[in-house]
């Protein structure tokens, strides 16, 4: 309440358009509105120790406000307004984060008292030459190209040219005044961070000299996923140990609730009762059909399948209802072949195709020209370096043919990277104009049959033959459908069965026994947190085939270890059991609590015990890495490392080994060293040579030094605001209040 007191009295919430990738860093959120209306517990999570509560910060007014942005968008694009699940999640991470973002900058900029003048907003952030923010600019930009005089005259009749009353001004100021002067001083803000970075001429002679250190080695990894579980003995005295020495380490540091379980998903079918309703349900509409004049209008009303559907590039005809011939595949060859015999105004169906029963109309049919070919694919960009030696390897392959056509077949098999026509010869089958890519399709159709060629495509080079040429027919297609739901009837004589079946057995015996004893294969969830879905993570829903069932998810958060999920329903004819395997509380750092977690690790370490104390012995002795090869069963790498590589891989996304880096360079010329505990397993390594080039010259250190500074302020500017993040104490209870005890 104090901090929002605050930050009313000075100037009132901002409302912000901040950009600097601030969805690089994603704090999970969930559906919390029904669990804060009225009554309900309003709280939020902490800001900085202070409570964030959902009305004096008005949350879901913010929410409201975007929501209702994206339903407006979404019936502009052809869509019927509603939201995806992956669309609400997004408002909840973009309203948490806009939210937050808006109360740290508000504090930052008073504590340095930065601000923008009415002079900067005049002359720079309205400039016509450059206008901000970036998300107004876009506005006046047509094919790439930013139109200056369309700004202007939107300047002119937007802000000069403003009527002299008040809610005209109020206007302005929200929607243009207020966002251009964040954005400015955001950019401001960044820049204050970012510049303040130097790169020193000390530190880059450090690291310049670090790399020109060098070393060949030979190695032997030894994973420790391939040393059986079974040679270690991982009782309560090793954990307990391995607990009090690791405890501390902030790895161990969890900052949301976890889970754990194991679920089996039963999986039913509708019943022949179930079928036969669909069915005559379809059939009821075969004459109206049949006598449709509007076969798109008849289809739009009555298929399920919608006639447009989204993709990445906008609205695509679904293939229900397109001007498109229909080229077979879609339904089976038996259908198909029915497809084929059949005329104009001709119904075929109904027929059941996976989960759905479906009626086809033939509404059109005609000539066209079709073209059969066989062609040899050699794969090539023209950026790659071997484009040239696969244009003469196609050619080669011409000559051949042309000399002998015969070999036609065993030169497909040989060199062809068509995946798609491999198996039949190479050959493309009486296919019509459209089809085709535009160098392909002009060979095909203009070429004499039984020429042959080199045609160059996108996906490379072609050889083609030319089989033949026919005028053949096509059909047009409708098609209505439906999904065919398992009815209750069914769904209850499944669940008494089944489903009962396996829950009386798992809770009088062990549950992966019971599901084994009847068939059903058992998942594992892995480590579940209570946080709302992200990129990164389907947070509290758990697994994906689980469908964001929020039951399973208060049920796992809220039940003891042990315990029995009842048969949910995930689906109309899915259901899942499950049981709890573990449970981590946040921020409890007891043993109870995190000895699970630590549990990998320990295994590890008691592994890399084991195998010092069983082989040393004879590893010590051995003089040479084929020896040891020999003992360990294990080929022997080679590796150029430098003293700057994090690991022997130099792989930054892997873990970084110290303590195998430091070894290899404390080693003597084909010193070899002894066992080595590393992260991911154990190394034994030999040296071969360490180089120690020159030093490098002061102009070599003054480019290192700018380059450093570069990669520096780039990381700056993308994780500052991480860091302002954790500065200000941000907690998300969000997840939690909705989840626990309710």
């Amino acid at each position: 309440m104090a901090i929002i007191g605050k930050i009313r009295e000075k100037s009132g919430l901002l409302v912000t358009m901040v950009g600097l990738g601030l969805f690089l860093f994603i704090i999970p959120v969930n559906d919390l509105l029904q669990q804060f209306n009225g009554t309900g517990n309003s709280s939020l999570g902490l800001f900085n120790d202070s409570e964030i509560d959902a009305n004096d910060w008005k949350y879901y007014n913010r929410e409201n406000k975007t929501r209702n942005n994206l339903r407006i968008n979404n019936l502009n694009s052809g869509g019927n307004g509603s939201l995806t699940s992956d669309e609400e999640d997004q408002i909840k991470i973009n309203t948490w984060n806009q939210m937050i973002s808006d109360t740290i900058y508000f504090f930052e900029f008073d504590k340095i008292g930065l601000d923008v003048s009415a002079d900067e907003l005049n002359q720079g952030l309205l400039n016509g030459e450059n206008p901000l923010p970036s998300s107004l600019k876009e506005l006046f930009v047509t094919n790439g190209l930013y139109n200056k005089d369309s700004f202007n005259i939107w300047k002119t009749n937007r802000i000069i040219n403003l009527p002299d009353n008040p809610e005209s001004k109020r206007d302005l100021k929200n929607n243009i005044e207020d966002p251009l002067k964040n954005e400015r001083k955001i950019n401001k803000y960044s820049a204050m961070v970012k510049y303040g970075i130097l790169g020193t001429v000390q530190e880059a002679k450090r690291t310049s000299n670090e790399e020109k250190i060098t070393s060949n080695i030979n190695y032997i990894f030894i994973d420790y996923n391939e040393i059986d579980d079974s040679l270690i003995d991982l009782n309560e005295k090793e954990k307990r140990l391995f607990y009090n020495e690791h405890s501390n380490e902030k790895m161990w540091e969890q900052r949301q609730n976890l889970v754990s379980y194991d679920y089996s998903i039963l999986k039913f079918n509708p019943s022949k009762t179930d079928v036969a309703n669909y069915t005559e349900r379809m059939e009821s509409l075969i004459e109206d059909f049949k006598s449709s004049k509007n076969d798109s209008l008849f289809v739009a009303n009555y298929a399920e399948t919608p006639m447009m559907i989204q993709s990445p590039y906008g609205l695509r005809p679904s293939g229900n209802y397109t001007n498109q011939p229909y080229k077979g595949g879609k339904f089976s060859s038996f259908i198909d072949q029915k497809i084929s015999n059949s005329v104009k105004g001709d119904i075929v169906g109904p027929f059941v195709t996976g989960d759905k029963i479906q009626l086809v109309k033939i509404y059109d049919t005609g000539e066209e020209e079709q073209a059969k070919v066989r062609h040899i694919l050699i794969s090539s960009k023209k950026e790659d370096l071997d484009d040239a030696k696969n244009k003469k390897l196609a050619d080669s392959i011409l000559y051949a043919i042309r000399r002998d056509s015969s070999k036609f077949s065993s030169l497909v098999t040989k060199y062809s990277d068509d995946p798609g026509s491999v198996a039949n010869g190479g050959v493309y089958s009486w296919f019509p104009k459209g089809q085709m890519t535009a160098e392909f399709e002009e060979f095909s159709f203009s070429k004499k049959v039984g020429r042959s060629g080199v045609v160059r495509t996108n996906y490379g080079f072609h050889v083609i033959q030319v089989l033949g040429r026919k005028i053949g027919t096509f059909k047009k297609i409708a098609i209505v459908d439906e999904t065919i739901q398992v009815s209750k009837a069914t769904q209850n004589e499944f669940y008494d069965s089944a489903a009962l079946a396996l829950y009386y057995k798992a809770d009088s015996n062990d549950f992966e026994t019971a599901a084994d004893e009847l068939g059903y294969e058992v998942k594992s969830s892995g480590y579940i947190p209570l946080i709302y879905p992200n990129r990164r993570t389907s947070g509290l829903y758990g697994p994906a085939d689980l469908n964001r069932n929020l039951n399973i998810s208060k049920w796992a958060f809220n039940s003891d270890v042990g315990d029995l999920l009842e048969p949910e329903y995930i689906s109309n004819n899915q259901l899942v059991l499950a049981v709890l395997k573990e449970k981590i509380i946040s921020f409890d750092n007891s043993y109870d609590n995190i000895a699970s977690l630590m549990e990998p690790l320990m295994k590890n370490s008691l592994k890399a015990k084991y195998y010092v104390e069983n082989f040393s012995k004879n590893l010590d002795s051995a003089n040479s890495m084929d020896v040891i090869s020999e003992i360990t069963g294990k080929t022997v790498e080679t590796k150029f490392v430098k003293y700057s590589d994090v690991n022997i891989g130099n792989n930054t996304q892997e873990l970084a080994e110290p303590k195998v880096m430091a070894n290899i360079f404390s080693l003597n010329p084909e010193e070899i060293s002894t066992i080595i505990e590393g992260k991911k397993g154990l190394y034994i390594i030999q040296c071969q040579k360490t180089n120690y080039q020159n030093r490098v010259d002061e102009n070599t250190v003054i480019e290192k030094a700018q380059s450093e500074e570069k990669e520096i302020r780039t990381l700056i500017e993308q994780g500052y605001y991480p860091a302002l993040y954790n500065s200000y104490k941000v907690r998300d209870d969000r997840a939690k209040n909705m989840i626990l005890n309710n």
